[in-house]
């Protein structure tokens, strides 16, 4: 059979709207619409119909006047024959007439959103779907348009056309999921990332919120319903002026590594972006969002260098903090009185070495337990009295300092410890610096 015979067995079996039956061929002529292209395709058969001198012409017009052709209808009228309702579109019962009853509920729904670019997803029950199947099977039609895109690209298009908002398919700052049926409209709102670095002068708090761990977060007596081990976070202070200029949902701290509670992070800060969940402004002066933070940590932590980044340099922190060199100061308290033999030794050991280092016990219970090899640059120490030493240590990011000073019951291995030969344990840690590799957009 012909195109024209394909498409006339189709409509005589399945009423189809202007868009079904446009999408069926819409490989086949560019430069138009679906809903053009099905349209035109019922002006011609009618044409070709109203045309022949046949006993089955109003037979066909009817077939048409079902499949909402307006051409056929008023042709039969002007015959004085009374043409058939139009009836449901077969495969999708008339739902695409309803593109622009679903813009307007989107309009209503991202009113209070501040956000330039946007993604359309369509939501259908799987019999639509199989509908369709079906009819290119049979008909053996291969140059058709699914009809979830035939949804996306024209809400998109109205959308478009109302807001001035843009589609974007990489990156859009919101996901429009819609639902045909019912009218509605879920709205997934892309996180914005903030790259900032921060310093923290206190020794009680953690970087990111620490959950009870009796609760699990859900708030007990042993927590006094908070549902948090500590009052704070480093996490907690930066988000909190964050959220109150993008109106976000709540804050994600992502830092290039992280220092224990208990440890400074002093020098020129350690490199994080903050994530805002569900944000509803974006367009946010980051000068006057850095300086309002400053202001209400209260000294606890500095926070610096903000900028607008991305989830692609997320995933570039976590990895090159792993691969980056850092500085700590370590005060480390003995159990034997130290020489100047003893701090000699541990410059010699520590130098240019590979340790291994087995997960440490303190935090076994949620880390996998497994070695790792990391590189000593070196170790410089000075005596402040008998037993207490200051040393300045470089290694790989991911080492633990501590373990390499104590050994962790011989976890570590070689530690200070060893090559003193006695106890040691870290009475105070600072991190001095952290070597920070350049982002590019390109990675």
């Amino acid at each position: 059979m012909n195109l024209e015979e394909i498409t006339f067995e189709i409509l005589e079996n399945h009423s189809l709207c202007d868009y079904c039956l446009g999408r069926q061929f819409s490989n086949l002529a560019t430069g138009t619409t679906n809903l053009k292209r099905g349209q035109t395709i019922k002006s011609f058969l009618a044409m070709k119909f109203t045309s022949l001198d046949s006993k089955n012409n109003v037979a066909a017009l009817q077939v048409l006047s079902q499949s909402g052709s307006d051409l056929a209808r008023k042709f039969l009228e002007k015959k004085a024959i009374l043409p058939k309702e139009t009836s449901e579109c077969y495969i999708c019962e008339n739902l695409l007439l309803k593109i622009e009853s679903l813009t307007e509920v989107i309009q209503k729904e991202i009113k209070d959103l501040e956000v330039r670019t946007f993604l359309i997803g369509t939501i259908l029950p799987k019999e639509y779907l199989e509908r369709e199947k079906e009819l290119k099977e049979k008909y053996q039609v291969h140059q058709s348009e699914y009809l979830k895109q035939e949804f996306n690209r024209n809400i998109g298009k109205k959308l478009t056309e109302k807001t001035h908002l843009n589609t974007d398919f990489q990156t859009p700052e919101i996901v429009i999921e819609t639902h045909p049926i019912s009218l509605n409209v879920h709205l997934k709102i892309s996180s914005l990332f903030i790259y900032g670095k921060y310093n923290k002068y206190v020794r009680t708090i953690p970087q990111t919120r620490w959950p009870c761990r009796k609760c699990k977060g859900k708030g007990c007596k042993e927590c006094d319903h908070t549902g948090k081990r500590y009052d704070v976070s480093v996490e907690e202070l930066i988000e909190h002026e964050a959220l109150r200029v993008t109106k976000g949902e709540k804050g994600v701290l992502h830092g290039a590594g992280r220092e224990d509670i208990d440890a400074r992070m002093l020098g020129s800060g350690r490199p994080f972006v903050l994530e805002i969940i569900n944000p509803k402004a974006r367009s946010i002066d980051l000068a006057e969002l850095e300086k309002c933070t400053n202001l209400h940590v209260r000294e606890q932590i500095e926070v610096r260098n903000y900028r607008f980044s991305t989830k692609n340099e997320v995933i570039y922190l976590k990895r090159s903090a792993e691969e980056s060199i850092k500085k700590y100061r370590a005060l480390i308290e003995f159990d034997s009185p130290i020489t100047n033999k003893d701090l000699e030794k541990i410059e010699s050991q520590f130098c240019e070495i590979i340790i291994k280092q087995r997960t440490p016990k303190r935090v076994s219970h949620r880390r996998a337990d497994k070695v790792r090899s990391k590189k000593v640059y070196s170790v410089q120490s000075k005596i402040e009295n008998k037993r207490e030493v200051e040393s300045i240590i470089v290694c790989d990011g991911g080492c633990y300092v501590k373990e390499l000073i104590s050994g962790d019951e011989g976890r570590t291995s070689p530690s200070i410890a060893d090559v003193v030969g006695t106890k040691a344990h870290c009475k105070e840690l600072d991190v001095l610096e952290i070597e920070e590799k350049t982002y590019s957009k390109e990675k």
